[in-house]
């Protein structure tokens, strides 16, 4: 699973009526939290880390100074994820953990999961020993319909990867798909991990399908880490499916693609 940054949207000040008169604008304040709060998902979506950061940042302080807290845990969730895809995962617990140890005030339930969940992407994402826990904690929290669902099954299925359980991985890979319902991004993570327990368990064939509509999903959603990671997989399940040509094809452009997202990286590769 990539450090996909799962916005959480703040609550408005007030929904219009579609029969009812314009509201009154909300309180100076709460309109510049949400103003900063619009902004830094679009620098978030743009990859401009340091300036979502920043923008989160004021958010948050803004809700505090307003005591609302389901603003409060909106931008700490989602200013954890900004610290987490800079790699800075200390201050993404702490920011998190300070919604969970916190059990007196009263953070709404669901922000309460989706913090849970947040916190047990970063531990999978750095194969921390307390990893399973967590997830287990954040199951706990959420509901049978949670949105999170299909995303839950993607980290057990990933830490049954890292561990040589392709058997469970793929089972788990399998229930993410069926539960991902419109949510591509963890329908594709579902294929991704459904590639690699099958291309370990001996089932090259299934892999590349696996793998290539990973690839058609991730092309769609613009993930270009990912993408380069699909197409390593069908390379790779090319290759033990004896199609060599192929293989080095898929495996050419998978480099490309890894190359033109480093930082700092020279002209692009030829085709």
């Amino acid at each position: 699973m990539l450090k996909r940054a799962l916005l959480v949207c703040l609550p408005l000040a007030l929904l219009a009526a579609c029969s009812s008169p314009a509201p009154p604008r909300p309180p100076a304040v709460l309109e510049s939290a949400n103003n900063a709060d619009q902004q830094a998902r679009r620098a978030l979506r743009d990859g401009d880390f340091p300036v979502a950061r920043n923008l989160f940042e004021q958010s948050l302080r803004l809700q505090q100074s307003l005591d609302n807290l389901p603003g409060i845990a909106s931008a700490a969730i989602n200013l954890a994820a900004v610290y987490h895809a800079m790699n800075n995962d200390d201050v993404a617990l702490s920011l998190l953990d300070g919604i969970l140890a916190d059990r007196l005030a009263p953070y709404p339930a669901d922000l309460r999961a989706v913090a849970a969940f947040r916190k047990a992407v970063i531990l999978v994402d750095g194969k921390n020993k307390d990893a399973p826990a967590a997830v287990e904690a954040a199951a706990q929290l959420c509901a049978s319909s949670c949105e999170f669902k299909a995303g839950l099954y993607n980290l057990r299925a990933r830490m049954a990867l890292g561990s040589q359980d392709y058997a469970a991985a793929a089972s788990q890979a399998k229930l993410a798909a069926d539960a991902a319902g419109d949510d591509k991004e963890e329908l594709a993570n579902a294929r991704r991990h459904s590639g690699a327990a099958s291309f370990a368990l001996g089932q090259p064939g299934p892999a590349l399908e696996h793998y290539l509509a990973a690839l058609e999903l991730d092309k769609q959603l613009g993930a270009p880490r990912r993408i380069a990671e699909d197409l390593r997989g069908a390379s790779v399940a090319l290759d033990r499916l004896g199609r060599k040509d192929e293989a080095a094809s898929y495996a050419r452009r998978a480099a490309a693609a890894h190359d033109a997202i480093q930082p700092g990286a020279g002209a692009a590769r030829a085709p």
